[in-house]
């Protein structure tokens, strides 16, 4: 932490993500400064703690509540449709293109929670996956297999294979159909419903997935890298 301190103090560190604070030292999750690819400022949401070795960017977060809110149902990540991205709200928060593309700049992976504010991170409702395999913000398709790290729906995971993904301009946001059968992750017979939508969309939610528990529960997306 003293060597951040003193890049502060002698105004030199202009971080690109949450990844720059982790590597000088910082370990406490909050709201952080960040500079742009236009050397613009933001403050942004960093998660320094909940996977050791990896800090986490904050770039969308969404209510049930909030899911036919265009920006968190229809526009896919390479669409900008910024919402109160300059304070990090988690029932209604998503950052600009242009900031996504910086923080992607500067990341190696990308990550989807369920409710984080109340359960942390236990992997369960939880979807990692890194952008060399699966670029999610230039992704688009209807029931294509990616390849993921791990996964957890409901309770049912897997790791290292494909998992069904959508994400259409003027369509869909990025999502998951626990339903679907043709990829190697196959959730369908573990108790998902119709049309099961999973990070994203929610034309159809379970309320035993969390991020669809209630109407204050809430969906995030990350980007992050190892420090």
């Amino acid at each position: 932490m003293k060597s951040l301190l003193l890049c502060l103090f002698q105004g030199r560190f202009r971080p690109k993500s949450c990844v720059e604070y982790g590597q000088q030292g910082a370990y406490k999750d909050g709201v952080y400064k960040i500079y742009d690819n236009s050397g613009n400022t933001f403050p942004a949401y960093c998660d320094l703690r909940s996977e050791p070795g990896i800090a986490w960017t904050l770039v969308m977060s969404w209510s049930r509540e909030n899911r036919g809110i265009s920006s968190f149902k229809r526009a896919p990540f390479q669409i900008n449709a910024a919402e109160n991205e300059n304070s990090s709200k988690w029932d209604r928060y998503r950052l600009s293109l242009e900031r996504m593309r910086s923080l992607q700049a500067h990341s190696t992976h990308w990550r989807a929670t369920c409710s984080y504010p109340t359960h942390g991170i236990d992997f369960r409702d939880y979807l990692r996956g890194n952008f060399k395999d699966f670029n999610i913000i230039d992704f688009l398709g209807s029931g294509t297999c990616k390849r993921v790290e791990y996964i957890n729906i409901r309770g049912y995971n897997g790791t290292n294979l494909t998992a069904p993904f959508w994400q259409l301009i003027n369509t869909f946001t990025l999502h998951i159909d626990s339903r679907y059968t043709k990829c190697e992750f196959n959730a369908a017979s573990t108790g998902a419903v119709s049309s099961e939508d999973n990070f994203g969309y929610y034309g159809s939610f379970n309320t035993n997935f969390r991020c669809t528990q209630g109407t204050q529960s809430t969906t995030q997306w990350w980007f992050g890298a190892l420090v």
